[in-house]
Parts: structure tokens; C-alpha cells; sequence
């Protein structure tokens, strides 16, 4: 039997499993793949940047849903952007195959606006705290540089049309949480007041370490920021939901480091009674370990 047939097999017997114990996105039939050329590089606070992607294939890309994620591949210096092919849903082991020379860096993050009038993406990148790939590519990109961007899924489309959405988030799914709460209110805006009920009511917390984390768009959010500091990873965000009415959640979507993630996901279902397969959660990166 093909491995490709055999990993996609494992797969759906993984996502089964998994849809038991937590709310999951539909997925695409394949995943849209492109070279892609930086247009812009902007400084947004002292950790957040933005990058603009250009694309052809922008133009035409329709979102799965307002917190699309994507890989972004950041080829070696001097080399061409090589990427997988588009049919294969994991494109890791692809990429490990690669020879050096061409080997690019991947990693994951979410589109923060795409502009197809414009074929762009812009991408709002955490670039202190840690020494990331995506951290070092930023030191030295340039305005007409090439990366690989793949387009996966999101998250979020998971969720209901309406009732009360709880999300959560550190400074690595702030982004996606930006995201989903300017598509909640475009979409008042465009259905009016007549179809209130059909509207997600939103809480939102993020947790950041420190005030060089605040995104300048969170202001005007709606979105209660807290600090950890030096404490646990998730400790002030479940402080913060403690003090929050949201006993009435009928679904959460929380994105952050992965202790975080499981230390709300625990008390949104052990202290609120949330049904675990009203989550949609995943642990974006680990305490002492990079993501793969």
C-alpha cells in the first residue's frame, strides 16, 4: 500500500478520535501553494511585525475562515523557494527530505488580512522572546525577497453561528483573535441589528509577557489583556476568566502555548462546564522546546 494512502489513512482514524473530545474544522481538499514576494516590512510594537506578502494566487484564495493559518517557507540565503506538493496535508516530511541546499525553515502563521484587489497578505509575526526561525528570518528580510506560503486551514471554523464564543489566546494567537473579531463585526455591520441573535457574542483574553507585547489593534478590540510575567504560562489568563461571566460559553477557541492551552481548556470545563467537543484548541508552541 502507498504511504501517502497509509498517513492518510492514520490521519482519519486520528481525526475520528480527536472530533470525541474537541469541536475541528472542516479541511481542505488540497492545500493552495505559492511562491511569494515581501512588499512591505512594518515594526508594529517592539515585538509584533507585519509582513506583506504578494501573490497572484491572493486574488483569488477564499479564506475557510477569518483565522487561516498557513506555512510559510523561508528558503536558505541565496537559494530558490522549493516547497511540497499541494495534495499532501502534512508537508513536514517533505520538507525533511529536501536536500540542504534548498531545505527551507517552516513555520506557522495566520493570515491577518488578505487584500485580493491588491493580491496580498499581510502576517503579524512575534519576533522577540525567542530565537525562531521566523525570528531570524525577520532580521534579515528585505522588500523583494521570495518565501513559499501554503495555505491550511482555520481553526475558528469550527465554531457556531452564534451564541457566546469564548476565546483565548497568548501573543501567538493574538493575531488569529484579531482576525475573528474583525469578521464578527463585518458581519454585524453587513446583516444589521434584525439578526442580532444569529451573531457571536464574544469574550476575549489575551495573555502577553509584558507591555512590549501590546499590539496596537487591541486597543479598540474589545479584548481583556493580561500580563503573566514571570508566572506560569496560562496562570493570568485563567485568573482573568475566573473574574469573566462566561458560565453561558457555548464554545472556545483557545490558542497559546501549549500549558496554557490545556490549563484553560481545564477550567473551562472542570469550573464552567463546557463540553470538551465545544472547544477548538491548539498549542501553538511549547515552553523549552521549538515547535516542529
Amino acid at each position: 500500500m502507498p504511504l501517502r494512502t497509509i498517513e492518510r489513512g492514520m490521519h482519519a482514524a486520528y481525526s475520528a478520535a480527536a472530533s470525541l473530545t474537541m469541536a475541528l474544522p472542516p479541511e481542505r481538499e488540497t492545500w493552495p501553494t505559492t511562491p511569494a514576494e515581501v512588499r512591505a516590512v512594518e515594526a508594529l510594537c517592539p515585538a509584533f511585525t507585519r509582513v506583506t506578502l504578494h501573490a497572484e494566487m491572493f486574488r483569488t484564495l477564499e479564506l475557510t475562515g477569518p483565522d487561516e493559518y498557513f506555512g510559510l517557507f523561508m528558503p536558505p540565503a541565496g537559494a530558490p523557494v522549493v516547497t511540497p506538493p499541494d495534495d499532501e496535508r502534512d508537508p513536514r516530511s517533505a520538507v525533511a527530505a529536501m536536500d540542504d541546499a534548498v531545505r527551507p525553515q517552516l513555520r506557522w502563521y495566520t493570515i491577518r488580512m488578505l487584500r485580493p484587489e491588491h493580491a496580498e497578505i499581510d502576517v503579524d509575526i512575534v519576533d522577540v522572546g525567542h530565537d525562531g526561525p521566523g525570528a531570524r528570518w525577520l532580521r534579515d528580510v528585505r522588500v523583494g525577497d521570495v518565501v513559499g506560503v501554503r495555505v491550511q486551514s482555520a481553526l475558528y471554523s469550527a465554531a457556531p453561528a452564534g451564541g457566546h464564543h469564548v476565546l483565548v489566546a497568548d501573543e501567538t494567537g493574538l493575531p488569529g483573535m484579531l482576525a475573528i473579531v474583525d469578521a464578527a463585526r463585518e458581519r454585524a455591520t453587513k446583516e444589521g441589528e434584525f439578526a442580532q441573535d444569529a451573531h457571536p457574542r464574544l469574550t476575549c483574553v489575551v495573555e502577553v509577557p509584558d507591555a512590549t507585547y501590546l499590539h496596537p489593534e487591541v486597543a479598540d478590540a474589545g479584548i481583556t489583556v493580561v500580563q503573566r510575567g514571570t508566572n506560569a504560562s496560562g496562570s493570568a489568563a485563567v485568573a482573568a476568566l475566573v473574574d469573566l461571566d462566561v458560565d453561558d460559553a457555548d464554545y472556545a477557541w483557545v490558542c497559546a502555548e501549549g500549558s496554557a492551552v490545556a490549563a484553560v481548556k481545564r477550567h473551562l470545563t472542570k469550573e464552567r462546564g463546557l463540553a470538551r467537543r465545544a472547544i477548538t484548541a491548539s498549542g501553538f508552541w511549547s515552553v523549552g522546546r521549538p515547535r516542529p
